[in-house]
């Protein structure tokens, strides 16, 4: 899903150009009103018109449009592009959306595999690559709505940029309370764009996190640290 071109208006400025007549003597034109008029049609100067934004592409693979988890993915997605906007970052979070996908096998054995460290940190250079199912989508984040009772997670890929994404099914936590699965979606976005964890458990990109204040009635997302929004200035400001 491409956003369209956001290039300034940069069409034909409205100009009414008026001239006094004088009487035209040997070797003199009426030249002027039409030089006027056609320098007033010039477009303005390249340089006034905004760059492209950045894109920070999130391939979601889902089982089916039921699951309850995708709209919560793609609100997630919402609430970083509004985080963007806030920092005035020119970046821009693009979903792109797979259901069904003949690639999820693979992609749910990779995340059991993971899964599997117990949080242990990424190997080193002898670490296995990622399947090509995901590196072959060349994007900065594949994410999967996994069908596994495993902890979701942020991988980052081995020699290849980006990450890999696995969000866990866990009913039981959804049905108590969606904006924790909400919460745990956008922190996991969160570690694709840069950011790290940190102790305040109160605070979106916790290790560990307190969640039990969110709100049941409406969705809510918990805060960024001051922190959170200066490494994203760092990270995003030169683009």
């Amino acid at each position: 899903m491409r956003e369209p071109s956001r290039l300034a208006n940069i069409g034909m400025p409205h100009f009414i150009v008026t001239t006094r007549r004088r009487p035209t003597t040997p070797g003199r034109t009426a030249w002027r009103p039409l030089a006027l008029l056609i320098l007033a049609l010039l477009p303005g100067p390249v340089g006034s018109a905004h760059a492209e934004p950045v894109e920070h592409r999130v391939v979601i693979i889902a089982y089916d449009t039921n699951d309850v988890r995708l709209p919560m993915a793609l609100d997630a997605i919402a609430f970083w592009n509004g985080v963007m906007e806030e920092l005035e970052l020119n970046v821009r979070l693009v979903e792109e959306l797979h259901i069904a996908s003949p690639v999820t096998r693979a992609l749910e054995n990779y995340a059991r595999s993971i899964s599997q460290r117990a949080g242990r940190r990424r190997g080193g250079p002898g670490e296995p690559d990622a399947p090509a199912e995901i590196t072959d989508f060349g994007v900065e984040a594949v994410l999967l709505l996994s069908r596994q009772d495993l902890m979701s997670f942020a991988w980052p890929l081995p020699r290849y940029p980006g990450h890999f994404v696995a969000i866990e099914e866990d009913r039981t936590a959804m049905a108590v309370n969606p904006n924790i699965a909400r919460n745990i979606i956008a922190h996991e976005i969160g570690h694709t764009l840069g950011l790290r964890h940190n102790r305040d458990p109160t605070t979106l990109m916790c290790g560990p996190c307190r969640t039990h204040e969110l709100a049941v009635d409406r969705p809510e997302y918990m805060r960024l640290t001051e922190r959170d929004r200066r490494r994203l200035i760092e990270r995003y400001a030169s683009r």
